[in-house]
C-alpha cells in the first residue's frame, strides 16, 4: 500500500513538474494553423496570428499572441491588436465557465465602416461561441477606433486610447475609464454599459471629461441596432 502511495505521489510531482517546465520547451508556433482554424470555427470569423504564439499551463492557463488580425482580407470591419495577453482562471475553466483574471491587448486597432445607408459593414459571426459567457476581471487596451462614414465620406478617428476596466459580458457588461486623444487635445473619458430591462438593447452611459476645454459630453441611453443600423434613444 505505501508502495502505491509513493508511485502515485512521484507521478504527480513529475506531471506538475511537466506542467511547469514542458511549456519552455515547446515550440507552440507548429500548432499555430490548428489554433487559428480552431478560433475561427469558435469565434465565427477569419482569425489570422502573424507573430509569435505561447502558452502556459501553471500557475495559471495562459495565453500570449503576437501580430492578430480578426476578419477577412475583403472585410471593412477588421480588428488588430500587436499583443494579446489573457490569464484565465483555472477554477472557472474547471467548472465549464469563461473567466479571463486580466485580459491585456495592446496596439489595438478597430476599423469599423458605415454604408450609405447607415448600416454597419460587419460581417455577422457564425460562431458557437456565446459572448456573454465570457467575464473578464482585469481589460487593458491600447490603441485606436476609426469610424468611416460613407454617406459623408468622413472618418472619425480616435488615438492613442488607453482604457482599464471590468467586462462581465462581452454582449454588453463593461465598466471602466481610460483617455484619448482626438484633434491634437487628450480627453479622459468613463464608460459603463449593460442590458436594458426589456433585453432589446445596451444600456449606455459615456461622459468625457474636457481637460482643459469649456465643452463636455455626457451621455446616457439606449443603444440598439436594427437591420446593422445603430439607434440611440
Amino acid at each position: 500500500m505505501q508502495t502505491t502511495l509513493l508511485g502515485l505521489a512521484i507521478a504527480f510531482i513529475l506531471a506538475l513538474v511537466a506542467a511547469l517546465v514542458g511549456p519552455y520547451f515547446v515550440d507552440w508556433n507548429q500548432f499555430r494553423p490548428q489554433f487559428e482554424a480552431e478560433a475561427s470555427k469558435i469565434i465565427g470569423v477569419p482569425i489570422r496570428v502573424a507573430g509569435n504564439l505561447d502558452a502556459r499551463l501553471l500557475p495559471a492557463p495562459s495565453l500570449r499572441l503576437k501580430t492578430v488580425t480578426v476578419g477577412g482580407a475583403n472585410d471593412l470591419g477588421k480588428v488588430r491588436a500587436a499583443n494579446l495577453d489573457v490569464e484565465f482562471s483555472l477554477s472557472s475553466l474547471m467548472r465549464g465557465e469563461w473567466r479571463a483574471n486580466e485580459l491585456t491587448i495592446n496596439g489595438a486597432s478597430l476599423d469599423l465602416g458605415l454604408d450609405p445607408k447607415g448600416r454597419i459593414d460587419w460581417s455577422p459571426s457564425s460562431g458557437s461561441f456565446n459572448l456573454a459567457s465570457l467575464a473578464i476581471d482585469r481589460l487593458n487596451l491600447t490603441g485606436r477606433i476609426a469610424l468611416h462614414d460613407a454617406a459623408s465620406r468622413s472618418t472619425l478617428e480616435l488615438n492613442d486610447i488607453a482604457f482599464s476596466g471590468d467586462v462581465r459580458s462581452l454582449a454588453g457588461a463593461i465598466r471602466g475609464d481610460g483617455n484619448f486623444m482626438f484633434d491634437g487635445n487628450r480627453y479622459p473619458f468613463r464608460v459603463s454599459s449593460g442590458q436594458s430591462a426589456d433585453g432589446s438593447g445596451t444600456r449606455l452611459h459615456f461622459s468625457v471629461d474636457p481637460g482643459q476645454r469649456p465643452v463636455s459630453a455626457d451621455l446616457e441611453g439606449i443603444l440598439t441596432f436594427e437591420a446593422r443600423a445603430p439607434r440611440f434613444e
